[in-house]
């Protein structure tokens, strides 16, 4: 009788410990790494100290403190981010990076904010590019590894036109400054962010009515972690942080609705 009393008593243990196990479900993060490129400004850079700062970055730090941890800044050149969090350098990518169908085939992404592309040209638009068909002849900066590359590079071959990439959207908007280049293809948060930076010689030719999508990148494996991130998203546009941060960072409150 005593066997039999103890083998119910364990069993009922490990039915116990099974339960907890599944009610407890999986682990919460509260601290993070993310791999970002600092040279889209407002949505990231650096000071000349050296400390990152923009919208990108200071949504991360909202969402580490509402789960009371902390987020931790991983450079990265924009060519290399995805493949940095393939290999485990960062749990996910915030850099002001597009959510287009051929990335979201290896990574989901959480989305939290629309922007439109802007064409910038010279204050005064000297050279009247009223849309991309006036790209014809020009000179074209534009920052290596994005999609504004990718597009460039395929209206390129039906208008015709020189087209330089630069490892920054910063460096292709310097060119602009300089006279090396007639328009920089950006997107609006850039142009709004140089135009503020140098008054009177910046302008936005052409905003495009398609709207983009940033995204919060991460691993198919970390499902959970994708939840997670949707679920602190959903709360600081909540609780208005994000338009906050927006304001903050001169970019149109309606982009983060």
């Amino acid at each position: 009788m005593r066997r039999f009393t103890l083998l119910a008593s364990a069993l009922a243990l490990a039915a116990a410990t099974v339960a907890v196990v599944a009610i407890a479900g999986p682990a919460k993060v509260t601290s993070f790494r993310f791999c970002d490129d600092p040279t889209f400004p407002p949505m990231e850079s650096k000071t000349t100290s050296g400390k990152p700062v923009g919208f990108d970055v200071d949504m991360a730090n909202a969402i580490a403190t509402v789960w009371g941890g902390k987020a931790t800044f991983v450079q990265t050149a924009f060519p290399g981010l995805l493949p940095a969090l393939s290999a485990h350098k960062c749990d996910v990518v915030i850099s002001g990076i597009f959510i287009t169908p051929d990335r979201t085939k290896q990574f989901p992404a959480v989305p939290y904010m629309r922007t439109h592309r802007a064409l910038l040209v010279q204050g005064g638009n000297p050279k009247h590019i009223a849309s991309p068909n006036g790209l014809k002849g020009k000179r074209v900066a534009v920052q290596a590894g994005t999609k504004y590359e990718e597009y460039l590079k395929g209206l390129k071959s039906k208008l015709g036109f020189s087209l330089q990439s630069y490892p920054g959207d910063t460096d292709a908007v310097a060119q602009l400054l300089l006279g090396r280049a007639d328009a920089v293809l950006t997107q609006d948060t850039s142009g709004a962010y140089q135009m503020k930076q140098h008054p009177g010689k910046i302008a936005i030719a052409y905003l495009f009515p398609a709207s983009d999508a940033f995204g919060i990148y991460y691993r198919k494996s970390d499902a959970d972690l994708g939840a997670q991130f949707g679920s602190a998203i959903a709360t600081l546009k909540k609780n208005g942080t994000l338009k906050r941060l927006a304001a903050k960072h001169l970019i149109p409150p309606g982009d983060v609705k």
